[in-house]
This record gives structure tokens, sequence and C-alpha cells, in this order.
């Protein structure tokens, strides 16, 4: 039997492996008989080699301790403003040459795309009410995740059997008073990359700012409601920001509700300020889904939880009905059937 490898107390179950971490390896360890997602950062390298000029070790110690901070001050934010919906960090510390991040193991439900678009429209809703209100979290304290694509948002069972999201990997978050300052330092996946990020990446001046998530849940939302990304000229462009970026705006699907549609563009707006707030998303989303069976309107994002977000009982019909009796919602228009699926993804099992 192979040699087991300890780091930090942690049983490391697997070899360190590189596959969709980036800059990064990671593995699943175990401590105290709990298993934990182990993650190894490949920079900063902290200087050991004796070899090393005492000008060079001085700058590259400053620049760990400069990361250090950024990072524990980042992680202590996100685990006190977390309801359980942004998975915590539980370590972090370095050992040897490298940093390694350690969070709890997270199991992702087993349901494709090709399910969750066949799920009624309330359901699909209600997952994309829970993912703004875990971000909106994040936003209330000025954290830009910076990273929000398919991958990092996980279904994974509930306590009470149905299903909640989680929000994951934040190496490339950041606060909005400490932004980046090169375009090495900013991170984020071309197909959710918002507009002024790629401006940034390109050598522009811009603020970069938690519009950006805005941006990337609404690329997220779309496929959520509409089985797909919204469309734009695909010869043309390769990415939803470079059509935005050159005035072509994108089209939202034509068969979703009106409210959805302008919800989405809003959200899809080129310029971070003419973007509605993750506040707006989350009321016009609760439109669609029940969670305040006495009708009085008064749900917060602070209602949503891990409990599982399939916690309505009443079906769409019923709900819409009652809130277009109290005026708070246009009547349906006829609209194209839906597609079953399409633009979606296959994530790991686990993580």
């Amino acid at each position: 039997m192979a040699e087991q490898l300890y780091i930090h107390g942690y049983r490391l179950l697997q070899p360190l492996q590189n596959r969709d971490a980036g800059f990064s390896r990671w593995t699943i360890a175990e401590r105290g008989g709990k298993q934990y997602f182990f993650k190894e950062f490949m920079d900063p390298i902290y200087p050991t080699d004796p070899g090393l000029s005492d000008t060079l070790r001085e700058r590259r110690i400053r620049e760990c301790r400069a990361f250090e901070q950024q990072r524990k001050r980042l992680y202590a934010a996100i685990a006190n403003g977390s309801d359980g919906n942004a998975v915590r960090i539980v370590d972090f510390f370095r050992h040897g040459s490298h940093y390694y991040v350690v969070t709890p193991r997270i199991i992702k439900a087993q349901i494709p795309f090709s399910d969750v678009v066949k799920q009624p429209l309330h359901r699909r809703a209600l997952l994309c009410r829970s993912m703004a209100h875990t971000v909106l979290r994040l936003h209330r304290l000025h954290i830009v995740h910076s990273d929000i694509k398919e991958t990092n948002i996980i279904l994974c069972p509930a306590p009470n059997g149905n299903l909640t999201t989680k929000l994951i990997d934040f190496d490339a978050s950041f606060f909005e008073d400490t932004p980046p300052e090169t375009e090495d330092e900013l991170g984020g996946d071309q197909v959710y990359l918002a507009p002024e990020a790629c401006r940034f990446l390109c050598g522009e001046e811009v603020r970069l700012t938690c519009a950006m998530d805005v941006f990337s849940l609404g690329l997220l939302f779309h496929q959520y409601l509409a089985g797909k990304l919204p469309d734009f000229d695909n010869e043309e462009y390769y990415y939803a920001h470079e059509a935005v970026l050159d005035g072509q705006p994108l089209t939202v699907a034509p068969y979703l509700d009106e409210p959805l549609r302008r919800m989405l563009q809003r959200m899809l707006a080129c310029e971070p300020e003419e973007r509605c707030s993750l506040e707006e998303a989350f009321r016009t989303l609760g439109n669609y889904i029940d969670l305040d069976p006495c009708g009085t309107g008064a749900v917060s994002p602070d209602a949503l939880t891990d409990t599982g977000v399939f916690i309505a009982a009443a079906s769409r019909d019923a709900v819409l009905t009652r809130r277009r009796e109290r005026g708070s919602v246009p009547p349906p228009a006829p609209a194209p059937k839906a597609p079953e699926s399409g633009g979606w993804f296959t994530a790991p099992d686990e993580l």
C-alpha cells in the first residue's frame, strides 16, 4: 500500500490533481472522521530556496504576506456572512512553500440539466432566487465573487430531500475596495465574463464592482429559465460579453414571461450602472414562487436558507393567479414552447 500523505493534519485520500482547477491542485482529504475539499494554490510560492538572494526573498515574502492578509480578511467575511448557501472556508494555511484552503466536501445532486429545465417554472425560479440570495449576501459585504458560472453553483440535496444551491470557489473573489490591479489578478470564465471585466483584461481603466456578478448571474439564470444561454451572433462572436461590447444586445428567450424577460435584459446590460440590483431580481423571481402563503408579500432575501429551495407547496398556476388578483403580475401572453434542454454542463458528481 502506498504511503499515506498528511498535510497540516489532513489525510489526502487521493493525489493532488489539476483537473478543472486552473492555477491550483485539489483532492479530497479527511480529518477527524470528516471529508473535505482540499486545494493547493500554485501561486504565490513562499520562498524556501536557500539559493535566493536576500532582495528577492524579501520581495516574495512581502507578496506572500499580502496574499495571506487579503485571503484571511476575505474568508472571514464570507464565513460570517454566509447562512450555509455560500460554502464556508474552514481552514487556510501555509505548508512549506504552498498555501492551502479547505472547505467541506459537497455532494452534487444526481440530476442532469435536461431534467432541471423540465421542472415547473416556480421551481426553476426558486433555484435562481436561492442563487440571488446567496450572492446578494456577499454583495452586502461588498465582496465580488468574480467567477459565477455553472460549475461554481452546485445543486445538492437538502435535508428535507429537495434541492438547494451551494456557491463555491472564492479563489477569484475580492472586495470592491481592493480590486485586482493587473490583468493576471482577475479571474473568471470567458462564457460568463462581464463586459467591464473584458475591458479590464484588455488594459482599459474600469471600475470592477459587484455588478460583474449580476451580468454573470443573468446568463446563468437564462440557462435555468430558458434552457440555454441568450442568443447572439455566434458566427461573429465567441462570447456574450463580446457581442454586448460591440453594441449587439443579447436576445432573451421570447417564450419567457415579460417580467422575467425585462429582469434578464436589465441584468445583461452592457453598462454596470444600468443593471438591476440583485434585490430587484430577487423580488421579480418571487412572483413565480410561493414563499408567503399568507399573501402578505413580506418576504425578504434573508428568508432563503439551505433547508431546501423546493419549499413551495402551491403550484405555479395557483401562485400566479393569487398574485394577479393582487395586481402584481400581468396576465400571461401566448408564447412558443420552450426547448427541453441545451446549453448546460456536465459537472463532476462530487466536489
